[in-house]
């Protein structure tokens, strides 16, 4: 048996291997042997019947085509690792994907000569990534909460505690109401245009421009009746720019009951003795926030600036994974909002080919990215400690109520590696920020 490698672009190598019809006869045999014992050809035990009666029911072909892969596995096997053996491949640069096998000569009394296709994890030349790292750092923000932000929480958390009281008087501004509405259009009510019971506070002017003033000084059980010219700025072309006749009736009027911003409703909220306590927790948990975001904001700079200027060859069965990767996770948002796949391309007007060619150069961009961040970590000695490892595996399948439900849900052994790839990134970062 000889081979022989041809590099091809993207990280893939092709090799050439030729089985002299000496040593690939024997796995001829054994096809003869197997394929006997999977048919009955009479006055022969199974196993039993010799090369010329089972060329005779099945064809020297198919005996061939089975010769080819008893061979192909045993030899691939051995290539592969005479290859490892010589330094063709190596552990910095891994299989990725499958092998792709193609048969290119297979005749009887002849060699045989098939071709391996495989993609190894390709090198990266990484930049100067500690200069860039440093570069970047020095583009960090400073961090400043503002007074309005606090308020603005501060605001958040009265109205989370408002109360609602059902009044019987007319509705004004700041009031919670709610309303049954029909639109239409000449006298003809639109697509989609009623709603029953729909919710409004008056004075957010959340709803069409014009609406919420119109129903102001109604009570419960009033009826109107009125005409809005819906902005030609829209959002719905359908209805910019066109007059609309509306029939509103109130159904519900409630007093919002917003606490005032007081000691005493600092008291309630926790372990707060007074207004400025809170107003101080609170700056310090928007300035925790805010520094998390900037730290988030800065990480993302390195890497993606490392990224652009490492030398990598891009392997495809990478961009392919990461495509359908990134299918997987807009389908399980869909799922979650009860929307169907298919449903959703139909919504969109595209096929599952549109949206993987749209998001191609993302896809490629992720690849670059996880591939700077392992190379950065072989050359910083950085490694995921097997104890942290298991200690988020545990941690995650607490999510789950039994031992039994985890097991069925995930992989524990790619949950490892999952996690093992996290932690080794987040120490990635660390790194770069604490380059000197």
């Amino acid at each position: 048996m000889n081979y022989k490698c041809n590099k091809l672009p993207h990280s893939e190598i092709e090799v050439e291997i030729t089985l002299p019809f000496a040593e690939f006869e024997s796995q001829v045999k054994r096809a003869v042997v197997l394929l006997s014992e999977e048919i009955e050809i009479e006055g022969f035990r199974k196993g039993k019947a010799p090369y010329e009666m089972v060329k005779q029911r099945i064809g020297e072909a198919a005996i061939y085509e089975r010769a080819a892969d008893i061979a192909v596995r045993k030899v691939w096997s051995e290539v592969f690792d005479r290859m490892t053996v010589l330094g063709e491949l190596s552990a910095e640069n891994p299989l990725i994907g499958r092998p792709e096998v193609s048969i290119t000569k297979l005749a009887p009394g002849n060699d045989l000569e098939f071709k391996v296709k495989i993609t190894i994890l390709p090198s990266v030349k990484l930049p100067d990534y500690q200069a860039i790292a440093k570069r970047v750092r020095g583009e960090k923000k400073e961090i400043a909460v503002e007074d309005k932000e606090i308020d603005e929480a501060l605001n958040w958390l009265r109205d989370s505690r408002t109360k609602l009281v059902t009044v019987d008087r007319e509705a004004k501004k700041g009031d919670r109401v709610e309303v049954d509405f029909q639109i239409s259009r000449g006298g003809v009510k639109i697509e989609n245009g009623e709603s029953k019971n729909h919710p409004l506070i008056l004075g957010q002017e959340k709803f069409l421009p014009g609406f919420e003033g119109a129903v102001m000084g109604m009570k419960k059980g009033d009826k109107k009746e009125f005409t809005l010219e819906i902005p030609k700025n829209w959002h719905d072309d359908a209805l910019a720019g066109k007059p609309f006749d509306f029939s509103v009736t109130m159904g519900l009027v409630q007093d919002r009951q917003t606490p005032e911003a007081t000691d005493e409703f600092a008291k309630t909220l926790g372990n707060y003795e007074s207004l400025d306590a809170l107003k101080a927790n609170i700056r310090e948990g928007l300035e925790t926030e805010k520094k998390e975001k900037e730290s988030q904001r800065i990480k993302a700079l390195m890497i993606e600036d490392i990224a652009k200027q490492a030398e990598i060859d891009v392997p495809e069965t990478l961009v392919t994974s990461e495509l359908e990767k990134m299918k997987q996770e807009l389908d399980a948002n869909i799922t979650q909002v009860g929307m169907k796949w298919e449903d959703y391309l139909l919504h969109i007007k595209k096929s599952e080919e549109d949206l993987k060619r749209d998001w191609r150069e993302e896809a490629v961009r992720r690849v670059r990215i996880a591939l700077c961040l392992r190379a950065i970590a072989n050359e910083e000695h950085v490694t995921a400690p097997e104890e942290e490892i298991a200690e988020r595996a545990q941690q995650y399948l607490q999510r789950f109520g039994s031992i039994k439900e985890a097991e069925k849900a995930i992989d524990p052994e790619a949950l490892r590696e999952y996690i093992r790839g996290i932690v080794r990134n987040e120490k990635v970062f660390s790194a770069l920020e604490n380059i000197k």
